[in-house]
C-alpha cells in the first residue's frame, strides 16, 4: 500500500534524477536511493497504474497528450499525461502550473509565476480536439 509524504525540494530533485524514465513511478526509484530491495509486486505495479491525472475537479485520462503555449507562441511545450502526472521532457509534474513555470520563461530569460490552468490544454485518446483545461475547470464549477 502506498502513502503520501511530504519531501522537501532537494529530495524529490534526488529522486527525480535516479528515475530511469518518466514511466517509471518515484518510488521505485527512491526505494533504489534506500538501498531496499524493488519488490516483485513493485516492479508489476509500476507498469500498469495508468491512472488519470486530477486536480480542482478536472480528470484527465492516462495518455492524454498535454501542450502548452505561452507569449503568443514563442513557447510552446508538448507532453503526456501518465500515471497522474504532466510529463514533459522526461520531467514530471503534480500540476500545471508547477510544470508552466519550471518550463517557461520571461522573454528576459528569466523564471515566471504562471497559473498553469490558464495555458494547458489535452487531448484524449482517440479524440482530436484540444480541450482547454481552465475551460474544463470552469465547467466543473458551473455544475457545482
Amino acid at each position: 500500500m502506498l502513502q503520501k509524504i511530504d519531501i522537501d525540494w532537494d529530495i524529490h530533485r534526488m529522486i527525480e534524477s535516479e528515475r530511469r524514465g518518466f514511466d517509471e513511478p518515484p518510488y521505485v526509484a527512491l526505494r533504489r536511493l534506500l538501498k531496499l530491495p524493488v519488490l516483485e509486486a513493485t516492479a508489476i505495479a509500476a507498469g500498469a497504474k495508468e491512472l488519470s491525472w486530477h486536480e480542482d475537479g478536472v480528470s484527465v485520462p492516462h495518455g492524454s497528450l498535454a501542450r502548452m503555449s505561452y507569449q503568443r507562441g514563442r513557447q510552446v511545450f508538448e507532453g503526456k499525461f501518465l500515471d497522474g502526472r504532466l510529463v514533459v521532457n522526461d520531467k514530471s509534474f503534480d500540476s500545471l502550473s508547477a510544470a508552466a513555470n519550471a518550463l517557461a520563461e520571461t522573454k528576459d530569460g528569466k523564471k515566471t509565476q504562471l497559473n498553469g490552468w490558464n495555458y494547458w490544454e489535452a487531448r484524449f485518446p482517440g479524440e482530436q480536439v484540444w480541450r482547454s483545461l481552465k475551460q474544463m475547470r470552469e465547467e466543473y464549477r458551473a455544475r457545482g
